[in-house]
């Protein structure tokens, strides 16, 4: 998952979380019996007294054991009196880091120059539209097709090996992702041509798609575990640095199951 994405998703829970621990704590304190508690051991137990401090002067009040509950709510009581204020300092850090945190601040910087300036500038951190165009325009040979190979051609006359390849290239290309078809990646002494590299501008990672598309034929289902354990062999996470889609004859790959893997990978 987008590590940034993530980033945001943990501190918007943190935020729900905190309040949620808040509100609790502030209801029990409006609950609480009055004054403190002190215990005291006494002989192989202990002796629960509820203490008032009043004008400077102390009193105790012994709590007998059926009273066990108040000398327990009195104890919950000192709890939340101490981290409450912890609770709340650590809801306001993080709201006030969402608030003002912004990722794009240096490149929107570069961003605003104008262009007889920025042939001057070694930008920081380029803006996504200029990174992902001199991402895209990176020179590659991708894999040749045969003349047995069936013409598919994406919205941009793109050729892709099959219908679902172009359904996934339009999805990709309708929701401004960065891709790169078939680009070969070396994995130790194999040189292998993911279906899809794609750019998640947002942390500027590059992240493989496969998709298989002949899942029910024993020969490409073998063929696919072997890519697979290959990638991984390699150091790449599912999920993190490649996906995949499948499909068979029966089952075929739909544009919902697509753009879900874009919504959830890609961005």
């Amino acid at each position: 998952m987008n590590s940034r994405k993530y980033m945001f998703d943990y501190l918007s829970k943190e935020v729900s979380r905190l309040s949620r621990v808040i509100t609790d704590a502030e209801k029990r304190l409006k609950a609480a019996p009055s004054g403190c508690v002190h215990i005291k051991k006494h002989r192989n137990g202990v002796q629960y007294y509820q203490t008032f401090y009043d004008a400077g002067s102390r009193r105790e009040v012994y709590i007998p054991a059926s009273g066990k509950d108040k000398a327990d709510s009195l104890i919950q009581k000192g709890y939340d009196a101490k981290m409450l204020p912890a609770a709340k300092e650590q809801l306001s850090v993080i709201e006030r880091f969402l608030k003002e945190y912004n990722p794009d601040s240096i490149r929107n910087i570069y961003a605003s120059l104008p262009e007889i300036k920025k042939v001057s500038v070694i930008p920081a951190e380029l803006p996504d539209k200029e990174y992902a165009a001199l991402w895209q325009a990176q020179p590659y040979e991708s894999k040749s097709f045969s003349n047995e190979t069936a013409e598919h051609f994406t919205d941009k006359g793109e050729r892709v090996r099959s219908k679902s390849e172009v359904m996934i290239a339009n999805a990709l290309g309708q929701a401004g992702i960065p891709y790169r078809y078939e680009y070969p990646l070396q994995l130790g002494d194999d040189l292998i041509y993911p279906d899809f590299t794609i750019l998640r501008l947002s942390d500027r990672k590059e992240i493989r798609w496969e998709h298989f598309g002949m899942m029910d034929d024993p020969a490409y289902c073998l063929k696919a575990i072997r890519k697979i354990r290959s990638l991984e062999k390699s150091g790449f996470c599912l999920g993190m640095d490649y996906v995949f889609t499948m499909e068979t004859s029966q089952l075929p790959i739909n544009l919902s199951v697509i753009k879900d893997t874009i919504e959830h990978y890609c961005r």
